[in-house]
């Protein structure tokens, strides 16, 4: 096993170093990721694959950041991510969408609540979170090569969009959410380990990446003030759901629904949403 130095170095870049068992994230995750690529299997049935080299974006120019940006409209952002070492196979071109709240320009002194979004097939979406997002006022960060498949790829995308995103726009600090539906929940639940400022994780048809010895899983890092879960009834990682309330106690709520593995429909991720937003810094 890989030290946490070793794997995680890339945290330097965010400024926090993670716990000794953040390297047991990482390359469980990395397993799992691959091993979720038909359906989001669960985190404890991956098995460590072969080394699979990273697909990233096309080497295009990263965006100007003085790029002018519109309120109510969404933008594909060109960002890089430079690793250094063992962690030179994050490194490349990377995208995401970036949506900017009604009122933004405003008041050039106000920070913006900031949700991070990661799909198991890459190019996130605002999806049923839509509406929600754009009434709430939150700047939304949607991740492209983050997907299930090579591990590298998607931290990378990650810590490029953040770092460019703190860069671009004013986010508020301790009030960033992080969500994902199935391989990208279990990314989630790293993301808001690897830079600060994380506030809400929201897990959707999936745990994170991680299991401890006794079926709870790895939480020491995840220190977010509130988590939410969403599960169809017949998803076949539903079990998870009992698993995440034993792990996160009372920091978390569980939002069930009649249907299968899939993102949550708009009627469930949107109490979610509120739930996680409702305990955020005031």
């Amino acid at each position: 096993m890989k030290t946490a130095a070793a794997l995680l170095a890339l945290v330097a870049l965010a400024c926090v170093p993670p716990a000794a068992h953040g390297a047991t994230n990482a390359e469980k995750a990395k397993a799992t990721a691959k091993a979720v690529a038909a359906g989001g299997g669960s985190a404890g049935s991956a098995s460590t694959g072969a080394k699979v080299a990273p697909t990233k974006g096309a080497e295009d120019p990263p965006t100007p950041l003085t790029e002018a940006l519109k309120d109510g409209t969404e933008t594909r952002i060109t960002c890089t991510y430079k690793g250094a070492g063992k962690n030179a196979a994050m490194s490349g071109t990377y995208h995401y969408k970036l949506w900017v709240p009604e009122g933004y320009s405003a008041d050039p002194k106000k920070t913006w609540k900031t949700i991070f979004i990661a799909d198991p097939n890459g190019k996130a979406k605002l999806g049923a979170m839509g509406d929600w997002i754009k009434a709430h006022g939150y700047i939304a960060v949607m991740l492209e090569e983050s997907k299930n498949g090579p591990w590298e790829p998607i931290l990378g995308n990650f810590l490029a969009a953040h770092e460019d995103v703190v860069k671009r726009m004013r986010v508020a600090e301790g009030k960033k959410v992080a969500t994902g539906f199935s391989g990208g929940a279990r990314a989630s639940s790293l993301f808001v380990t690897l830079v600060p400022g994380f506030g809400g994780l929201i897990l959707q048809g999936a745990g994170c990446s991680d299991i401890n010895p006794d079926g709870t899983y790895v939480t020491k890092d995840i220190k977010v003030k509130s988590v939410a879960g969403t599960f169809g009834k017949k998803d076949m990682n539903y079990k998870e759901a009992a698993r995440l309330k034993k792990s996160f106690g009372a920091r978390i709520e569980v939002f069930e629904f009649e249907g299968g593995h899939q993102w949550a429909p708009k009627e469930i991720i949107e109490p979610a949403l509120t739930a996680v937003d409702g305990k955020l810094p005031k």
